[in-house]
């Protein structure tokens, strides 16, 4: 998480806690334009504040309900401090733990709609990798977090999709502080993993799918320690 979302997420929660962003009875938010006003920044800036507190159940978010305040107190969790590069390992550790079981429920039980949406996210790799835009690392990165998130939502779990928001969240901030050399991204290969997923998941075969995504994340891993070491970093 960066400075700039933690401090924000902080600022919008306290404007909230304090009635300087007026809650109505049942809990509800005011309008996104009304809080970007309130706080003085836009509306994507806001998002991103709002999408930090409702990954620690602090805000929720209700489909054509709007957004609404759950807690009034604030995990010491979210603002003790950035998640360190060191730390990256132990969070790959917990991805093994969780995502593996969730490809194999979700391709045990998808939906048409779950697999259109995990297929174009896929698809959005694919053509990033032929366009070969200067920014591709990060539209790369973008994607392959909707990826795994989308998988996440498909298992239809909102616990599970919050323990891994915050997964996700702490690898984000660790990996920041790292140089990622363009071999070591290996994108044609890290693009193949995703498609083979993508194809377990279609076929509904649940023991390929989570067998897949945990040999993806072990490759994962040796990406990582590989930038790890090349950053100054004992492992």
């Amino acid at each position: 998480m960066t400075d700039r979302r933690r401090a924000l997420a902080k600022e919008l929660f306290e404007h909230l806690n304090s009635g300087k962003i007026q809650v109505n009875p049942e809990g509800k938010l005011p309008s996104e334009r009304d809080m970007a006003a309130a706080l003085g920044v836009t509306r994507p800036l806001l998002r991103q504040a709002i999408a930090v507190l409702e990954a620690f159940g602090l805000l929720e978010i209700r489909d054509r309900q709007g957004i609404f305040m759950s807690r009034h107190e604030l995990p010491e969790l979210i603002f003790s401090g950035d998640w360190p590069p060191s730390m990256m390992l132990e969070i790959f550790q917990v991805r093994m733990m969780i995502e593996p079981e969730a490809a194999r429920i979700v391709a045990e039980n998808r939906t048409p709609e779950d697999l259109r949406k995990i297929g174009e996210s896929v698809a959005q790799m694919g053509a990033i990798i032929e366009s070969g835009r200067e920014d591709m690392e990060s539209l790369l990165s973008k994607w392959n977090r909707i990826f795994h998130a989308q998988i996440m939502a498909a298992t239809g779990n909102q616990f599970l999709c919050r323990i891994y928001e915050t997964v996700s969240q702490a690898y984000e901030t660790a990996s920041t502080s790292l140089i990622f050399r363009r071999e070591e991204l290996r994108f044609d290969e890290i693009f193949g993993e995703h498609r083979h997923i993508l194809d377990a998941i279609r076929d509904q075969d649940g023991d390929r799918a989570a067998d897949l995504v945990l040999r993806h994340i072990q490759a994962s891993v040796e990406r990582a320690s590989e930038s790890l070491v090349s950053s100054g970093f004992k492992i």
